[in-house]
C-alpha cells in the first residue's frame, strides 16, 4: 500500500504558495499593521529628505544665485513645492524664528531620527511575525510527519526528510527579512514616484518607464532561482541521507576499508549540490546589473534632459536638485526590491517543498464516528487478511485466517518473507489490510481510534530503540510525572534494577545517543521495562531475543516471562526456546498459514514446521 499524494505531483504553483503563506500570517494582522503603518512613515520622511535638499540648496548655497532671482518664462516654468511638506518646514522656521542655515539642519538631523525609529519598529515587529510564522510551520510540519502512516517512512529517505524540517524551514526563515524590504521599500518608491510626477510629470515618465523594463529580466531570474533553489534543496536532502546513513554506518565502513568509496559518494552528491547553488547565485546576483544598467540609462537622460532646462531659464535649480535627489533615493529601494525578489523566489521554493509533505495524507487514518476500543476479552481475530505493500507488488499475505484467544501466548514461525513482521504490524495499525478484516471481541480494529488500539498494545522488536533521555524517562516513556514505584518495579519485573542501580546515578542515568553505553542484553531489558510499565493487554515479540549472545537471552527470556504473564502475545520466533514456551505455534508460508497446532504435534506431521525445525532448531 502506497501513501496518498496530492494529485499532482509538480510542485505548487508560486501564487498557491503565496495564498497558502498568507494564512500563517493572518493570525498576525495587528504587527503587520504596524509594520506597514512604519513602512508609509519611512517612505513619506523620504519624500520630506527630497525637500530638506531642495530647501538646502535654495536657501543656503544658491539663495542669492541669478538661475533662483530671474523669473522664469511664464509658459514654460516649472517651480512647485509639496504643499503639506512645505508648510511643515515653514512653519518650523517660523515657530524657531530662525533662519533657514540653522533650521535646515535640526529638520534633518529630526527626520532622520524618526526614520531610524521607524525602521526599527518595523523591522523589530516583522521578525517576531516572521519567527511565530517559523515556529507555527516548524511544528505544524514535525506534527504532520508523526501523524503520516509507516508506509511514508519506508519510501523516503530519512535524510531527506530532515532535510524538509530543517533546510526547507531554513530557507523559508532566511527570506523573512526580505518581507520587510516588501513591506517598506514599495511604500518608499510610491512615495517618491508620487513626488517625482508632482514636481515634473514629463520626467516621472521616463522613470516609469525604465521600471516596466525592469520587471521583465526580475520575472526571468526570479523563476531561475526557484528553479535551482528547488533543485538545491533536492540534492542537499539526498546529502543529508549520505550523511546520517555513513553516521549510522561507520563501523561497517571502516571495517570494510570503504572511507574512499563513501568519499567519492558524498564528493559526487557535495559537487551536485555546489552546482545548483552556483546557478542559483547567478541567476540571484544577475538582478542589480540588470536593475543599475537601465536605471543608469533613465538618469542620464534625466540629467541631459534637466540640465538643459535649468540652463534655459525653465527650471529652478532647487527643484532640479530636488528631482535629482527623488530619483537617487529610489535607486537603494529598488536595489533592495530587486535583490528581495529573488530571495523570495527562494522562499516559495521551500515553501513548495513543505506544503507537499503537508498535502500528503496518512494511509492509516481514523474512521468517521470511530470510538474507543474496550479492553481485549475475548480474541484477536484475522479473517482473510490480504496484503501487498504496493498496488503492484506481489502479496505479502494471501487470505490469512487467525484467531489468537485472550491470555493465550502464539507463536509465527516460517521462513524469511513468509508475512511474520507484517502480520505483526497489521495489528496496531502500522498499515491496514489490502483485504479482509480484523477483529478485536467482534470489532473491526478500523472502527476504533487508533490512538485506543495502539494504548492496548505494547511492543518489543529485535531493534531497541532507546531515547536520549534518562533510564527513568525511557521506562516511562511520555510519563514525565509518572510513580516512581511503578518505574521501578517495571525495571525489577524486567530485571533491569540491578544494572541500573550500579550506575552511580541510578535511574537518573543518561541513555546517550542510542543507548550505546548499555550492552545490548541491557538495552533489551530496558525496552521490556517500558512494555511493563506501559501494561497493555496486548502484547506483540518480534524476534526479542534473536541478536543476544546465550547469558545475554537467558536473562530476556526471564523477563519476556514476566512480560507474557497474563497477556494475549504474540510473538515471532527464531529460538527453540520461546516456541516450546508457547501455547500455539503458526507457521507461515509465502503468506499463508500453512499449521497451527502445538509444537509436538507438528513435529508428528512432519510438515512445514518440522522441515524448519530441522533447519533451525535441531541443534
Amino acid at each position: 500500500m502506497s501513501t496518498t499524494t496530492p494529485p499532482n505531483d509538480r510542485p505548487l504553483d508560486a501564487a498557491g504558495s503565496v495564498r497558502r503563506l498568507a494564512r500563517y500570517f493572518a493570525p498576525h494582522l495587528p504587527l503587520l499593521a504596524l509594520v506597514l503603518a512604519c513602512g508609509l512613515a519611512v517612505g513619506l520622511l523620504q519624500v520630506s529628505v527630497t525637500h530638506l535638499i531642495k530647501l538646502t540648496q535654495e536657501q543656503v548655497f544658491a539663495a542669492r544665485s541669478t538661475i533662483d532671482s530671474a523669473p522664469p518664462p511664464a509658459t514654460l516654468a516649472i517651480k512647485r513645492e509639496l504643499p503639506l511638506v512645505a508648510d511643515a518646514f515653514n512653519w518650523l522656521k517660523v515657530w524657531t524664528g530662525r533662519p533657514w542655515v540653522e533650521v535646515i539642519p535640526i529638520a534633518i538631523a529630526f527626520v532622520y531620527l524618526l526614520q531610524g525609529v521607524s525602521r526599527f519598529a518595523q523591522e523589530y515587529a516583522m521578525a517576531v511575525v516572521g519567527q511565530r510564522v517559523i515556529r507555527h510551520l516548524r511544528g505544524e510540519l514535525y506534527g504532520h510527519f508523526q501523524a503520516l502512516s509507516l508506509d511514508y517512512f519506508s519510501e523516503h529517505h530519512t535524510g531527506v526528510m530532515l532535510s524538509r524540517i530543517t533546510n526547507d524551514v531554513n530557507v523559508l526563515d532566511a527570506t523573512v527579512p526580505s518581507l520587510n524590504t516588501l513591506a517598506r521599500d514599495p511604500a518608499v518608491v510610491a512615495a517618491l514616484m508620487a513626488t517625482a510626477f508632482y514636481l515634473w510629470w514629463q520626467m516621472g515618465l521616463i522613470i516609469v518607464g525604465t521600471l516596466v523594463l525592469v520587471v521583465y529580466p526580475l520575472r526571468r531570474f526570479g523563476a531561475r532561482v526557484r528553479h535551482h533553489t528547488l533543485r538545491g534543496q533536492e540534492r542537499m536532502g539526498t546529502l543529508t541521507s549520505i550523511l546520517k546513513e555513513n553516521f549510522g554506518g561507520i563501523r561497517v565502513i571502516k571495517a570494510f576499508g570503504m572511507e574512499r568509496y563513501e568519499q567519492a559518494r558524498f564528493d559526487r552528491e557535495n559537487q551536485r549540490l555546489y552546482d545548483a547553488n552556483v546557478r542559483r547565485a547567478k541567476s540571484y546576483q544577475a538582478t542589480n546589473p540588470s536593475l543599475e544598467l537601465l536605471m543608469a540609462i533613465a538618469i542620464a537622460g534625466i540629467v541631459a534632459y534637466t540640465g538643459h532646462q535649468v540652463a534655459a531659464g525653465r527650471v529652478s535649480g532647487g527643484l532640479a536638485f530636488q528631482f535629482f535627489a527623488t530619483v537617487g533615493l529610489m535607486m537603494e529601494p529598488l536595489k533592495r526590491i530587486s535583490q528581495m525578489y529573488p530571495a523570495f523566489q527562494s522562499g516559495l521554493a521551500a515553501s513548495e517543498r513543505i506544503f507537499f509533505v503537508l498535502d500528503t495524507k496518512p494511509s492509516v487514518v481514523d474512521a468517521n464516528g470511530a470510538r474507543p476500543l474496550e479492553p481485549i476479552r475475548r480474541e484477536l481475530r484475522f479473517e482473510n487478511v490480504h496484503f501487498r505493500y504496493q498496488p503492484d507488488a506481489a502479496e505479502v499475505l494471501c487470505g490469512l485466517d487467525l484467531t489468537v484467544r485472550a491470555g493465550e501466548t502464539v507463536a509465527i514461525v516460517g521462513t524469511s518473507g513468509a508475512g511474520k513482521t507484517t502480520l505483526i504490524n497489521l495489528i496496531p495499525r502500522f498499515y491496514d489490510p489490502s483485504a479482509g478484516r480484523i477483529m478485536i471481541d467482534g470489532t473491526d480494529i478500523r472502527t476504533v481510534t487508533t490512538a485506543s488500539l495502539r494504548a492496548q498494545i505494547g511492543l518489543v522488536t529485535q531493534e531497541t530503540f532507546l531515547f536520549d533521555d534518562t533510564v527513568k524517562a525511557n521506562i516511562a516513556y511520555g510519563q514525565a510525572d509518572a510513580d516512581v514505584e511503578r518505574i521501578v518495579q517495571a525495571a525489577k519485573s524486567a530485571y533491569a534494577h540491578d544494572f541500573i542501580t550500579s550506575f552511580p546515578q541510578g535511574y537518573d542515568t543518561p541513555i546517550g545517543e542510542l543507548g550505546q553505553r548499555f550492552s545490548g542484553g541491557q538495552r533489551q531489558r530496558l525496552t521490556i521495562a517500558r512494555a511493563l510499565f506501559r501494561n497493555a493487554p496486548i502484547l506483540l515479540l518480534d524476534e526479542a531475543t534473536s541478536n543476544l549472545d546465550t547469558e545475554s537471552e537467558r536473562e530476556v527470556q526471564r523477563a519476556l516471562d514476566n512480560l507474557m504473564r497474563g497477556r494475549t502475545t504474540i510473538v515471532i520466533a527464531h529460538r527453540l526456546s520461546t516456541v516450546q514456551r508457547a501455547d500455539r505455534i503458526v507457521v507461515l508460508a509465502q503468506g499463508r498459514l500453512v499449521e497451527d497446532g502445538a509444537h509436538d504435534e507438528l513435529l508428528a506431521r512432519d510438515g512445514e514446521y518440522a522441515r524448519l525445525y530441522r533447519l533451525q532448531f535441531a541443534e
